[in-house]
């Protein structure tokens, strides 16, 4: 009681000060479960009329009354909402939940960052509206699990049960102060029958549709007894849900959990049923019962939820069942993707992982249930074998009970770097820090914005819309960048030339970095990896400045490493998904292609990488560990040209990554019409010379496509979508097999440009579609 009452005692002293915007407030929790939410502006003053009573006022008017008066005996806590300003940016953070507050968009751009990264570590609470097998485990490992999942599954039951009571939030809110993420779920009851009674105990209800005259259908149908009890239902569940975000908790929500069951069985077999009641209607109706409870929250002012969908995918056997696509409520009402596997073994769960990816590329894919399979005893996967087999969950969450993993298997997890634990979640990071190997391994199927900001020779003076438009492409949109992640891309590469928007102190225009900055804000919005790097100051444009030339180093070394620092200086904030690279394919000052004429030109290069390395890191926060692209003279992986690139000495371990470009066999598109085995013994050749270069770090192939000989006019040939059908199978043929034999080393690469190019990136749509689906085809393998 001392404590509380000093507590108290400085938060009044501090409240006058703490408010900032009429939108303060704090919430007054009791130890009844009841939350009496206070605006600060109106009652801007607490105090104590004796050592027992705590009353708030608006001051001035004291004598007036209280406008609220508590027991401090009953008091359990109280929470501060507090607008301060924030280093943390949600402006471009977009849920279902349009409305969704500013904790709740913090915690799902958080997950965002995570992804891919790191998974979190959760668990499935014991009779549903506790923390005790979370206890549990830390009393085992010295860890809790990150998140902690709650079910409804008895909100059904009449209050003064003595067993459970869900008006008191205490169990969540203790969880969520403590640092944890929050998942609630529903177990939807339903009586009976019309008639039954709903025991204190719990009984007369089900979830299963052969014990229950409950139809799915009619709970969408207003006067039917199922309509009414679907209501009631969701309104008990609303009211809750609006205290935990009175209190500021927020939380992931997964209703109406694997709806499709069995229904998706090919043979039609009886057995081929859903197995809970919101699945026996069909996926139309299921649909529709989503949508509703979605737009019900919404009129109560619910915005404090990540919605997640559970999907059965294949039911583990697509020869057996069809996918449960169709079920799937649409991407307007779902933010996360899960999947309940029990008893599946690492490369199992990689499989099922990646073929959710592939299906739904735009939203995280999270393990949402796991555990041992009771009926056979098989343990579920090693958390870090089913890592490193390629299935990333966003999150893993073992049932408690039967299907608990050993205590062992606890511990492995918890000792796995990809496992996130409680004390390791922070949802107000701006960064996470991600080895070059794991970025790779995420860029997933990677294209170039080709030019458009990489283009030159427009001279001074000109518009950004100018420049940006001067080869010909539109002007890049949000709507283009979210149509390369909704539709299977992970990463682009925005190469972009600086020299026509420097001056002579090497000064970058303002307004030309803004839009470059404006553009990767757009590729990250939209969720996807972006690298920046330095174009056509390299090469053999007119205009190259940056070359492979000692001379031409000496002049010039100053002016790049300004370049980057104002490059990396503009981008210090950004997250781990941004990269950099330090130039495109630099040449000798005579322009060589393939290999320089002087070996002294690799010793330029090399002082160019080591120079850009060394800027970006100078600039500290978040470059102090970005990952950081360096490439080989002209793009080229020759033998010689490998053996004479130097890996950058770089503080920063593990941050590193090596860059070539191929379109080999060079002219392949007109010497042979299509991508034939002497082409793909080529590209076998050079990824074996790659592997063999870089043993220490990850390598990518920034750029590839079907480019060949030029004709008469000029116009090198390259597959368009005006080719003809043999040459975009030809094109595809080729993606496939360099992003199959990358994946193969655990490399990633970026199609140059022809997938999504000119007028089509204003539709938007792919120009090349069946190149993209053979790309799709090779990482969901």
């Amino acid at each position: 009681m001392k404590n509380l009452f000093t507590t108290l005692l400085c938060l009044i002293c501090t409240l006058p000060v703490l408010a900032q915007s009429a939108q303060d407030s704090y919430t007054v929790h009791t130890k009844d479960g009841n939350a009496t939410p206070v605006n600060i502006e109106e009652n801007n003053h607490l105090r104590f009329t004796d050592a027992n009573t705590l009353e708030s006022y608006m001051t001035g008017f004291e004598e007036f009354g209280a406008s609220n008066s508590w027991k401090v005996a009953d008091i359990q806590n109280i929470t501060f909402n507090i607008q301060h300003e924030s280093p943390i940016n949600t402006s471009g953070i977009e849920l279902a939940d349009k409305q969704a507050n500013e904790q709740t968009k913090r915690l799902y751009r958080y997950l965002n960052l995570v992804y891919g990264v790191h998974t979190i570590s959760g668990v499935m609470a014991d009779v549903s509206w506790n923390h005790k097998i979370a206890d549990q485990i830390f009393q085992k490992t010295g860890k809790y699990p990150a998140l902690n999942c709650y079910d409804f599954i008895h909100i059904q039951v009449p209050e003064g049960n003595g067993w459970i009571n869900y008006n008191d939030i205490t169990p969540v809110t203790e969880w969520y102060e403590a640092g944890g993420i929050v998942n609630l779920m529903w177990h939807f009851n339903v009586p009976k029958t019309a008639t039954t009674v709903i025991e204190k105990n719990g009984s007369g209800v089900t979830t299963r549709p052969e014990e229950t005259t409950f139809k799915a259908s009619n709970a969408l149908v207003a006067g039917t007894w199922e309509h009414k009890w679907f209501m009631e239902q969701m309104e008990s569940v609303a009211n809750v849900i609006l205290k935990l975000q009175d209190a500021g908790v927020t939380a992931l929500w997964r209703p109406f959990h694997e709806a499709a069951g069995n229904a998706t069985l090919k043979s039609g077999a009886a057995w081929g049923k859903a197995w809970f009641w919101w699945g026996a209607d069909g996926a139309e109706t299921y649909k529709q019962l989503w949508q509703t409870m979605f737009n019900y929250f919404q009129s109560k002012g619910i915005h404090n939820l990540i919605w997640e969908w559970t999907s059965q995918n294949y039911n583990g056997d697509a020869n057996q069942f069809n996918n449960d696509q169709s079920w799937y409520p649409g991407d307007a009402y779902v933010d996360i993707v899960g999947r309940d596997l029990y008893g599946y073994n690492a490369a199992k769960q990689a499989t099922e992982y990646n073929q959710l990816k592939a299906l739904y590329p735009h939203k995280m894919i999270t393990l949402a249930e796991c555990g041992i399979e009771s009926n056979s005893n098989t343990a579920t996967a090693d958390v870090n074998e089913a890592w490193q087999a390629g299935a990333k969950w966003l999150n893993f969450m073992p049932w408690y009970g039967s299907p608990m993993p050993s205590d062992q298997w606890w511990k492995d997890a918890f000792k796995s770097e990809a496992t996130l634990t409680r004390d390791e979640i922070n949802i107000n990071t701006s960064f996470i820090e991600e080895s070059a190997q794991s970025a790779v391994n995420n860029f997933g199927i990677g294209c170039n914005l080709g030019n458009t900001l990489d283009a030159y020779g427009g001279g001074k003076g000109k518009t950004l819309k100018e420049y940006e438009t001067y080869w010909g492409q539109p002007v890049t949109t949000q709507a283009m960048m979210t149509f390369l992640k909704n539709n299977g891309m992970g990463a682009i590469r925005i190469p972009v030339t600086w020299y026509e928007h420097m001056d002579e102190a090497g000064n970058v225009d303002a307004a030309w970095m803004g839009r470059v900055k404006e553009i990767v804000d757009y590729a990250i919005n939209a969720g996807l990896y972006v690298i920046v790097n330095v174009h056509h100051d390299t090469a053999a444009g007119k205009g190259a400045w940056v070359k492979a030339d000692m001379g031409v180093y000496e002049q010039t070394k100053e002016r790049f490493k300004k370049l980057w620092t104002q490059i990396a200086n503009t981008f210090a904030n950004y997250d781990h998904r941004l990269l950099f690279e330090g130039y495109n394919e630099m040449l000798d000052a005579a322009n060589t292609w393939n290999a320089p004429k002087n070996t002294s030109s690799y010793t330029a290069l090399n002082n160019y990488a080591q120079d850009f390395v060394d800027a970006v890191r100078a600039t500290g926060g978040n470059n102090a560990k970005r990952n950081l692209i360096v490439n080989t003279y002209a793009g080229a992986k020759g033998k010689e040209v490998l053996q004479n690139f130097n890996i950058p000495n770089d503080p920063a371990q593990n941050h590193l990554i090596a860059q070539v470009h191929s379109y080999d066999p060079w002219n392949w598109i007109n010497t042979y019409g299509e991508w034939n085995e002497t082409c793909h013994t080529t590209l076998t050749n050079i990824f074996n010379d790659l592997k063999q270069k870089f043993t220490n770090i990850p390598f990518i192939i920034g750029e590839y496509g079907t480019a060949g000989e030029a004709d008469a006019s000029g116009q090198e040939t390259t597959v368009t979508a005006k080719s003809s059908e043999k040459l975009k199978k030809a094109a595809a043929d080729q993606a496939a097999d360099m992003a199959r034999q990358a994946k193969a080393c655990h490399a990633a690469t970026f199609n140059w440009m022809t997938i999504f190019d000119a007028k089509d990136r204003t539709v938007p749509q792919w120009t090349l579609p069946n190149v993209v689906e053979a790309l799709r085809a090779v990482y969901s393998e």
